[in-house]
């Protein structure tokens, strides 16, 4: 795996708006009050090495805080057991002149007056297969506003992302091989491979990629 995320900063203002992007970042939680927060995973990075790679993510816990709400418009289509993702967050200016934060999900829309917000990395970046953090990583909802800066994943947590990317490997694999036997046939239409080269090459990519399929144990990959 990577090495670790080189974070910027802990605390992100309205200032570095133009900088940000929370494109599928879920809503785990809001909370009403004072002000409105949202626990939210927010992905700092897509990852992707070559174009067999498939892509991984710099992912971080994070508060979304709007202080001194003046209006809250909730539109959102939100039934049980589905996944409040945002699509977009638009800054726009209401008929009134107020600042308005337009949080687009996929699921409708969620409207926030309010001059500013803070948005408070709770823990480092970690790197993940999917764009959201390991329930067993994440643990339970919460809008904490210190930066837990010395954070380290469990024992546990280690071993389960260790086995998840050595299997995301071996499927990496068997997309290359697949480009490979691609590439072999294209050779051989264009005459390039005679007919015993081409089938002893064929052959030696299928076993491969059967052995590959056969312990990842998914026809899927």
């Amino acid at each position: 795996m990577s090495a670790a995320y080189q974070l910027e900063k802990w605390v992100w203002t309205e200032a570095d708006f133009e900088h940000m992007g929370w494109h599928d970042a879920r809503i785990y939680a809001i909370q009403f009050g004072k002000e409105i927060s949202f626990d939210i995973d927010y992905i700092f990075q897509w990852v992707r090495e070559d174009e067999d790679s498939f892509f991984s993510f710099w992912v971080a816990p994070v508060t979304l805080m709007f202080p001194e709400v003046a209006n809250v418009a909730i539109n959102v289509d939100f039934r049980l057991g589905t996944e409040l993702e945002i699509e977009h967050i638009h800054r726009q200016t209401s008929a009134v002149g107020a600042t308005e934060w337009h949080i687009e999900t996929h699921q409708g829309s969620i409207f926030v007056t309010a001059e500013s917000f803070r948005q408070i990395i709770r823990r480092p970046p970690t790197l993940q297969l999917g764009q959201r953090l390991m329930p067993e990583e994440r643990g339970p909802s919460c809008f904490d506003v210190t930066p837990d800066v010395d954070f380290a994943e469990s024992a546990e947590v280690s071993r389960l992302k260790t086995v998840d990317f050595v299997r995301r490997q071996k499927a990496t694999d068997v997309r290359c091989l697949r480009r490979q036997l691609e590439a072999l046939s294209e050779q051989r239409n264009a005459g390039a491979l005679e007919v015993k080269r081409y089938l002893q090459e064929k052959r030696s990519l299928e076993k491969k990629i059967a052995a590959l399929l056969n312990e990842l144990g998914a026809a899927e990959w």
